[in-house]
């Protein structure tokens, strides 16, 4: 896949310099992004606290979707396929307040509702939700009670009902190392927008090939 690697081998450490750890925070995977939009990239999406965007991903053209750090927030992520063959994908942010839930169902629903002509619905679309989890007793990260994953189903049932293919990724809350990075990025390869990389809260990578209908 020709996507740029934003992950990192290694966590560093906290060092009692200023001037290294401001290094360590301009490497983390969002804050490079945030550069490259600074520095006039056309080709990313920053999807910030409390928003929902979504981007046709083109060759050539957009070709990454983050959101900002997560910590106690959901992320919820669609991709789905065009009628051309190639990718929409609508990524959102949301606070887990009562209000921001049914503020992140409105517009995920509203944004599907503006591309459900264009949509390919032979296309078995993936749902990708990053939710905030706790260590059991040992260490093993469970999902935290989450109302909005079971209630946001009955926005995907009203718009995919040939079915469609969920994956949960639950992210640590606290006691985080320093510069861990706690973003959701999706990252479509520029020459084949069908091979996806996506990396979850704490640079867990996933490659999806989106050629294979499954």
């Amino acid at each position: 896949m020709s996507v740029r690697n934003l992950t990192r081998k290694f966590l560093p450490a906290l060092s009692k310099l200023s001037a290294e750890n401001k290094l360590f925070i301009n490497a983390m995977p969002e804050m490079r992004l945030a550069q490259m939009l600074r520095n006039g990239d056309k080709n990313i999406v920053q999807v910030g606290m409390n928003q929902c965007k979504a981007a046709r991903i083109l060759p050539g053209k957009i070709h990454t979707i983050y959101t900002d750090g997560l910590a106690g927030c959901n992320s919820v992520g669609v991709v789905a396929k065009g009628l051309d063959g190639n990718p929409v994908a609508i990524l959102s942010h949301y606070t887990p307040l009562q209000t921001s839930r049914q503020l992140q169902m409105s517009v995920i629903d509203k944004q599907l509702q503006t591309y459900d002509y264009y949509l390919d619905k032979t296309f078995s679309p993936k749902i990708f939700y990053n939710i905030p989890g706790y260590p059991d007793e040992k260490q093993v990260l469970q999902p935290c009670v989450n109302p909005l994953v079971e209630s946001i189903k009955s926005v995907f049932n009203k718009w995919f009902k040939s079915g469609y293919d969920e994956h949960i990724a639950l992210y640590q809350c606290r006691n985080r190392p320093a510069f861990f990075s706690s973003a959701n990025i999706f990252q479509f390869d520029p020459k084949n927008v069908n091979n996806l990389k996506i990396t979850t809260v704490g640079e867990k990578e996933h490659f999806i090939n989106l050629a294979k209908n499954v």
